[in-house]
């Protein structure tokens, strides 16, 4: 937990972000990336939200539920009503944001589509939207497939990955109670994950479910979500309460 620099010398509630990590790290990686630093920043500059950052361990375990453990209760449930019990909290869906990279934009999506009433607004960097099942043969590295195959099976089963991939349950989310949405990606990402986030805009778009997206300059890597964070957090500052 990251708390606001007043938050001891004050008596506000504040909205609270909670931050998902990408594959192979963990939720050390607000500090260990820059981003507390840059957050700080923008706060000061009335660009991002003054909020409590809750970053969440989630392994390489996408943030779903699976035989490797309920990552998806843990976020949308256990440890929202811990946070809201121990900290001064904008208690409620208005109060609460999702900020994910890459694999945590994959949990965050999946979790703004699935659990629509829990979070007001969400943001990702580089979610990770593929288009189509991995599979080394497409250029999952072995990492990367390991992490595939622990949460969807060995070979990866084409049931359970469209159960929780975010491009379908886009097609079901009820437009007049999906989250407020932000994401983007670098139009040079190595993975090619600019594809799948293009196919969840157009997705979107066809349903008129409201979002704001975009292709900006960059690689898959903290340099993007640097040189865009002024947007996602201007974006979940409009859309919180309290902010």
């Amino acid at each position: 937990a990251y708390l606001p620099v007043d938050y001891e010398t004050s008596k506000a509630s504040y909205p609270v972000i909670y931050a998902l990590h990408g594959m192979f790290e963990n939720s050390s990686f607000w500090e260990r990336r820059g981003l507390a630093p840059l957050y700080e920043e923008l706060v000061a500059s009335g660009v991002a939200p003054k909020a409590i950052v809750i970053t969440i361990d989630g392994g390489n375990n996408l943030f779903v539920n699976s035989g490797r453990g309920r990552y998806q209760d843990l976020v949308t449930r256990d440890l929202v009503e811990y946070v809201d019990q121990t900290y001064r909290t904008i208690a409620k869906r208005e109060g609460r944001a999702l900020l994910g990279v890459s694999m945590g934009g994959y949990g965050a999506l999946n979790i703004a589509f699935s659990h629509p009433g829990v979070f007001g607004a969400v943001a990702t960097h580089s979610a990770m939207l593929l288009t189509e099942i991995p599979t080394v043969e497409a250029g999952a590295r072995g990492g990367q497939m390991r992490a595939f195959t622990g949460v969807f099976g060995e070979p990866v089963d084409p049931a359970v990955w469209k159960a929780d991939d975010p491009l379908e349950l886009a097609r079901t989310v009820d437009p007049r109670q999906a989250p407020a949405l932000y994401f983007d990606c670098g139009g040079q990402d190595r993975y090619g994950l600019f594809a799948g986030n293009e196919a969840l805009h157009k997705i979107l778009e066809d349903r008129k479910v409201p979002h704001s997206f975009s292709i900006s300059p960059g690689d898959h890597g903290y340099d993007f979500v640097k040189s865009v964070f002024a947007k996602s957090l201007g974006f979940l500052k409009s859309n919180l309460a309290g902010s």
